[in-house]
């Protein structure tokens, strides 16, 4: 009897179409299949949402305009942010455990949502950067997830990526807990252009890659080092945008 079930097991097996022969459960819906996250997932749980041109803010149904205030008060020094989904629902597990608990196998359809997003309005696009760790915190996590989403996405879009043009100058504390005004003191002056990579920034339209936004502090710290050395245009692309307070519509 258990030998007759294993053969007929073994025989199915053989009869996966190429491509499944590593199974495994979705993250989400634990039904079996070749992908950490199943198409149906990525679908179902990404939700539509009118967002801030400029830094990718989700805005209210009755906003008047295609800026949020903040933004309007105060640009960021990029051009434009894209994201994939809100900070909300099953993403901040997903990327908790691609960012912290060794999950990298998620940045391949993390990316994809993420160069989904892009198609829609990406602009002129000629390089595509992550946002650096610092050598400390690389030598602890023994990876960098926005440099691991940053080749799924210049893969999928076919524009190159470079992991060796910004630098992280200095070690910050972790800033996720941090309030804005402290976020800024901490990552003032903390990025710079690698001087072997100037000549092939000088007149490029870069695309920085990273997995949240929260204040936008990061990115914008990220984007003035890349236009002082010689970047045409700098835009944001991440993966998940923390909502707004629902009394405080800002970034």
């Amino acid at each position: 009897m258990l030998s007759a079930l294993t053969t007929r097991a073994s025989s199915a097996l053989t009869r996966l179409p190429r491509g499944l022969g590593r199974l495994g459960q979705c993250q989400l819906c634990r039904s079996w299949q070749s992908q950490p996250i199943c198409a149906a997932c990525l679908t179902a749980w990404r939700h539509p949402s009118r967002r801030c041109l400029r830094c990718a803010i989700d805005l209210p149904h009755d906003h008047p305009d295609t800026v949020c205030q903040a933004c309007e008060d105060q640009s960021p020094e990029f051009d434009r942010a894209i994201v994939a989904v809100d900070y909300s629902g099953p993403w901040p597990g997903l990327l908790t455990r691609l960012k912290f608990q060794g999950a990298t196998a998620l940045a391949k359809p993390l990316a994809q949502l993420l160069a989904e997003a892009v198609c829609a309005r990406r602009g002129a696009t000629s390089l595509i950067v992550p946002i650096p760790l610092s050598k400390q915190r690389l030598r602890e996590r023994g990876y960098n997830q926005s440099w691991l989403l940053a080749k799924q996405v210049g893969r999928r879009l076919d524009i190159p990526a470079r992991v060796d043009v910004l630098e992280r100058s200095r070690h910050t504390q972790r800033l996720m807990n941090l309030s804005a005004e402290e976020r800024l003191r901490q990552i003032r002056d903390a990025f710079h252009v690698s001087p072997r990579a100037l000549a092939t920034l000088a007149g490029q339209d870069v695309a920085m890659v990273d997995d949240v936004m929260t204040t936008g502090a990061t990115l914008n710290a990220c984007a003035l080092a890349l236009l002082e050395a010689g970047a045409r245009s700098v835009s944001a692309w991440v993966v998940a945008r923390t909502p707004a307070p629902t009394n405080v519509r800002s970034s």
